[in-house]
């Protein structure tokens, strides 16, 4: 396994960027926003263009980024919510999630 570090300095002065940018912190693209105002995530690759450095500082900065950002408790909430969509789609064939929108158009059409 190889070990890449990126200057602290460095990882200063773009994490703020690199965690807004991408799809670390979903603030910006919530489904009750008119498309309009919606703001999909970048990929690593776009931001590494875009702030003028290599995909992979951007990678490393977003992976240590996301580490300081969010807690330990966010993680295991985030494997709760995994665990339950994978288990929906197991049951049902359809995520947890899109499984509302249908229920929804169904309820609809009998109205």
């Amino acid at each position: 396994m190889s070990f890449f570090f990126v200057d602290p300095e460095i990882y200063e002065k773009h994490k703020d960027d690199v965690l807004a940018l991408s799809q670390s912190i979903q603030v910006n693209y919530p489904e009750h926003l008119p498309p309009d105002q919606r703001s999909p995530a970048l990929s690593d690759r776009q931001i590494a263009e875009r702030l003028g450095l290599d995909e992979r500082t951007v990678r490393e900065i977003r992976c240590v980024g996301e580490r300081e950002y969010y807690d330990i408790e966010e993680y295991d909430r985030a494997a709760i919510f995994k665990e339950t969509q994978c288990r929906a789609y197991a049951e049902k064939g359809l995520s947890g999630i899109t499984a509302k929108y249908v229920e929804r158009a169904r309820a609809a059409k009998k109205d």
